[in-house]
């Protein structure tokens, strides 16, 4: 049973993760010309910490996924993965 849910799994953290990436090729580039020179607060993250913190995000969201997907003999599944569809294109768009 264990082995049979990594795979997917693993499709989940990777298209997610996969999103993400895609977003980052968009803002990746503005963060030397503009981001750099905003006024920040003295409590903002620095600079490297935001990849790792996305990635992670990105990873728990695809494990979310996996764990609704997991339970799709619900009728309640159908409509919360379209809907984590739908947010995951809006995120990936946003960026």
């Amino acid at each position: 049973m264990f082995k049979k849910s990594i795979l997917p799994l693993l499709v989940f953290i990777l298209i997610t993760l996969f999103a993400g990436f895609i977003g980052s090729l968009f803002t990746t580039p503005s963060i030397a010309s503009w981001y750099a020179f905003i006024n920040k607060p003295s409590f903002s993250p620095p600079n490297w910490l935001f990849a790792p913190v996305w990635s992670l995000l990105y990873i728990l969201m695809g494990i979310a996924a996996f764990l609704i997907w997991q339970k799709r003999d619900n009728l309640k599944t159908k409509p919360a993965l379209m809907f984590y569809g739908i947010q995951l294109i809006l995120n990936t768009l946003w960026s």
